[in-house]
């Protein structure tokens, strides 16, 4: 792990400590003879990261984002223009791509937004988007910027 990341995690575990500045320059006087982090080597930083866990410290790695909550794809279909229009509007609207999905499974027992092939029901959908965005004042016709 480089030092930057270890500097992190000290100072993310003095936080979550409850250490105010203190407190903090106490613990590492007593611990390391040093009054701030950066004058501690790459050893004793991972020393102190280790002593912080074994306080109760859990460091959590950084979330991953997902693809699938920002894109979707869909199939070669004579509906596909259809279901981009609905796909931009929803991603329009701040709403994550899988929940397409959910919506699709609870409103028209369609496992799966691209399974959907009923006009009716696209256009169904289409509308509730169309008014959603015009509620929020958003331009929700097609390759608007808005």
């Amino acid at each position: 792990m480089n030092r930057r990341a270890l500097l992190a995690k000290v100072h993310i575990g003095a936080k979550a400590m409850g250490w105010d500045t203190q407190a903090y320059r106490d613990v590492l006087r007593g611990r390391f003879g040093v009054a701030s982090a950066v004058d501690l080597t790459d050893r004793q930083l991972g020393e102190f990261c280790d002593y912080l866990k074994s306080q109760g410290i859990v460091f959590k790695p950084k979330k991953q984002t997902n693809n699938k909550d920002n894109y979707y794809r869909l199939p070669k279909g004579d509906l596909n223009a259809q279901k981009r229009y609905i796909a931009a509007l929803w991603k329009k609207l701040g709403f994550k791509m899988s929940g397409l999905d959910t919506r699709c499974r609870k409103q028209f027992n369609v496992d799966k937004f691209i399974w959907l092939k009923d006009q009716n029901h696209l256009q169904t959908l289409a509308k509730d988007l169309w008014n959603r965005c015009q509620k929020k004042g958003l331009d929700p016709r097609p390759n608007s910027q808005n």
